[in-house]
């Protein structure tokens, strides 16, 4: 009975201490490595956080906002955009075609021009010429995707063989005009859409293009071809070959018994021979583009032709 007793007075004295201490503010907040987050209760229960978690007490919360280099498109930064004031203002109003305004302007205009568009008749194919004369010096364009339009019907320009390897498997990629080029769109067919080079005339004796691929492939050097040793003959029969033509080893004109020209002719007058040995030459590279449309967008009588860019901005007009 007096144990009970003793442990009645003893709680109630620890009780009157707790309530002490909670009136007097000796329990206060429960504080954190990153300062004051949570609070306490009576019991020392941890209650919500009093502000979002990892912040300063007393700072503000502010929502992260983007960074403001995604607002506009990748490459952009601090350009404007195509066709808008200032780019074109140097343009004299009266070279803005009819119809259009300054802003419908391409970046690109009159840097690109419609230098020629011929229909195709009952005898002959149809033809528009792109030329790159305005494109500034070590500038380049990409015209892929550009627009060719006209009062009845358009073409979109396409993709094309820049370099054609001797493999035969070079993938299309985007015509990319540097200064002074054309690119010669045909009404007709062909096999693929190609730039020009200096062998480019080989690969017509087993691909059929038209227009046919200019026979202007390099010619063979006189002077080393007589310290080969081939018969006379022989020399005469290699001095007669056309640009880009390859041999009749069965031709008569040929000695039979003159080995060492016959293997030279079967190496030496071919595509593959030809781009192995002049693929280093500084003009290898044509500066003409031929792309096959196979139909014509163009009116027999009159027409307008619209050269858009990607954008659909106008790069130039031409009328016939």
């Amino acid at each position: 009975m007096g144990a009970k007793i003793m442990l009645i007075i003893f709680g109630v004295v620890v009780l009157g201490v707790i309530l002490y201490a909670v009136n007097s503010n000796m329990l206060g907040k429960v504080t954190g490595p990153a300062g004051t987050f949570f609070h306490t209760n009576v019991s020392g229960l941890f209650t919500r956080p009093a502000q979002p978690f990892g912040l300063v007490s007393g700072t503000a919360y502010v929502a992260p906002q983007p960074s403001s280099s995604l607002s506009q498109p990748p490459g952009t930064t601090g350009q404007p955009a195509p066709g808008t004031p200032g780019q074109t203002s140097t343009i004299p109003s009266s070279e803005i075609p009819a119809g259009f305004t300054r802003a419908e302007l391409s970046p690109y205009f009159k840097e690109v021009t419609v230098s020629g568009a011929w229909p195709a008749n009952g005898s002959a194919y149809g033809e528009i010429i792109l030329s790159s004369a305005g494109v500034p010096a070590s500038s380049t364009v990409d015209i892929t995707g550009w627009q060719i339009k006209t009062n009845r019907s358009g073409e979109y320009v396409p993709k094309a063989i820049n370099i054609y390897d001797p493999s035969g498997l070079t993938p299309p990629t985007d015509i990319v005009l540097g200064p002074g080029q054309m690119v010669y769109l045909y009404s007709s067919s062909g096999p693929f859409n190609l730039r020009l080079n200096e062998c480019i005339g080989y690969i017509g004796n087993t691909n059929h293009f038209t227009p046919a691929l200019p026979a202007n492939c390099p010619y063979v050097d006189p002077a080393s071809i007589s310290q080969m040793g081939f018969s006379g003959a022989c020399e005469n029969y290699i001095y007669s070959l056309g640009g880009c033509s390859v041999p009749n080893l069965n031709d008569p004109r040929i000695p039979v018994n003159d080995y060492a020209c016959r293997d030279y002719l079967e190496n030496n007058f071919n595509y593959t021979s030809c781009f192995n040995a002049r693929r280093g030459d500084a003009n290898f590279l044509s500066n003409q583009w031929w792309v096959w449309m196979g139909s014509s967008p163009l009116d027999p009588y009159h027409d307008t032709v619209d050269l858009f860019d990607k954008q659909g901005l106008l790069v130039d007009q031409y009328s016939y």
